[in-house]
């Protein structure tokens, strides 16, 4: 490959990843046409992108970015995996994959600027989404309030049960009185 044809791949790989701040590498090696077919489409189903970029062009390009890490741990053929809604749904469903695809298996993410090695990767599919956590949060803030929302219409359902029960009895009273005379 000539210098001139290296910048401007390496340019546009740049322009690509640059500006991202998660990505994850996986291995993909010895996978026939059907199974990588079938696999990125249930890739574009979740709207991620998955890219076999060589790996020096890919030191170079992110060299000064939020992927830098990613960049100088890659070795041999890169797979990279970037968009959609969540990199850990994307972890979710390489996890799944590995038994399907013999050749999948996944190196090392970058995850919101933190990197994620090869000891932690494993552990990337079993975290929770953001969306699960922001999920809890919400459900922490807002059950103090349910809990006196509850505690305050308690007395008062209890007051209009007893006044309900007190017109029932009274009803029968007067309809057992009537009848008697």
């Amino acid at each position: 490959m000539s210098r001139l044809i290296k910048d401007m791949v390496t340019k546009e790989l740049g322009a690509r990843y640059g500006g991202l701040d998660t990505a994850l590498w996986v291995e993909f090696m010895g996978v026939d046409g059907l199974t990588t077919t079938a696999f990125r489409k249930k890739l574009a189903a979740k709207k991620v992108r998955m890219e076999l970029v060589k790996t020096a062009l890919f030191k170079r390009a992110m060299s000064g970015t939020k992927l830098a890490k990613l960049g100088d741990a890659a070795c041999g053929q890169v797979a990279l995996l970037s968009g959609g809604e969540s990199l850990i749904d994307v972890a979710k469903l390489i996890d799944a994959e590995k038994a399907n695809i013999k050749g999948l298996k996944m190196r090392a993410a970058i995850l919101e600027g933190e990197f994620i090695g090869e000891s932690q990767i494993d552990q990337l599919s079993k975290m929770p989404t953001k969306r699960d956590l922001q999920g809890r949060v919400a459900a922490c803030a807002l059950s103090p309030g349910a809990k006196l929302a509850s505690a305050i219409l308690a007395g008062g359902g209890n007051i209009a049960g007893c006044l309900k029960a007190m017109i029932e009895k009274l009803e029968k009273g007067e309809a057992i009185a009537a009848e008697s005379a």
